[in-house]
């Protein structure tokens, strides 16, 4: 019986790790390929109802009843999926129409999550549910979000250092099952790493009142502030951070409430 030759067997082996990582490479491509499909079909179902909410608007505008709004997101049909989506962020002719979700048991459940709680390097748009409520009523949420090299997620906030850009996209709007959200932005700066509700008591005059002076006056390049900055304690603030490429750096995007609708009893 003939024995194999070493250099054979090399081959084989050689052969046999190669189409293991073919197939681990296509592995991933397909499921980078298949998420983006899913949130592009969510994303596509969300602005056609907007769509139709808009529409129905205008045929109700001559019928004064109770305050209400049509929500243009289909909560009822988002949350069978997965509890934890609570609200959508927006803002128009961006990449940014997402769900945003909270985990009540890890901070950061879906930092590496998708919206159905799978394995993604892209995460989802999320809050932590330690220090927000969810509700949007308090002093400030922060919301989180890679940044995307597709810009996909947070990865076109950048653009907001363009004075064009900013002008063109200063509206945040946030729905959630009960309320619309309509936000302005006023600043976006590059900012230290710390966790800003873990490092301000936003709950408290002082601590919100800290938060924002540290911002205006520990913000580093590059940086935009609305001049005179519009923001006191008496706000409700939004801040949108993501990474910059630097390690101990965040990259921040604020935005003032400036509307609700219905507008909340309190």
């Amino acid at each position: 019986m003939k024995e194999r030759k070493p250099g054979r067997i090399i081959f084989i082996l050689c052969l046999i790790v190669l189409i293991a990582a073919v197939l681990v490479v296509a592995g991933y491509l397909w499921q980078r390929a298949n998420s983006g499909k899913t949130m592009s079909e969510v994303q596509e179902t969300a602005r056609t109802e907007l769509s139709e909410a808009e529409e129905e608007e205008e045929i109700s505008e001559a019928e004064p009843e109770e305050e209400t709004v049509d929500i243009p997101v289909d909560f009822s049909e988002l949350q069978a999926e997965n509890p934890d989506i609570y609200a959508w962020i927006y803002i128009a002719d961006t990449n940014v129409d997402y769900p945003i979700l909270h985990s009540e048991t890890d901070d950061d459940y879906y930092l590496y999550r998708d919206m159905y709680g799978e394995s993604d390097t892209a995460g989802s748009i999320y809050t932590q549910y330690s220090y927000n409520s969810g509700c949007f009523e308090d002093n400030v949420t922060v919301i989180y979000g890679h940044n995307m090299r597709n810009d996909s997620m947070f990865g076109q906030l950048s653009e907001y250092q363009d004075e064009e850009f900013r002008e063109e996209h200063s509206v945040i709007e946030i729905y959630t099952p009960e309320h619309i959200y309509t936000y302005r932005i006023v600043f976006a700066v590059t900012y230290d790493d710390r966790l800003l509700p873990a490092s301000f008591h936003c709950d408290e005059t002082d601590g919100y009142q800290n938060l924002l002076d540290s911002i205006r006056d520990d913000r580093t390049i590059p940086s935009w502030i609305e001049d005179p900055f519009p923001v006191t304690t008496e706000d409700k603030l939004i801040i949108l951070s993501t990474c910059n490429g630097n390690s101990s750096q965040r990259y921040l995007v604020g935005a003032v409430l400036e509307q609700t609708e219905p507008e909340s009893s309190d």
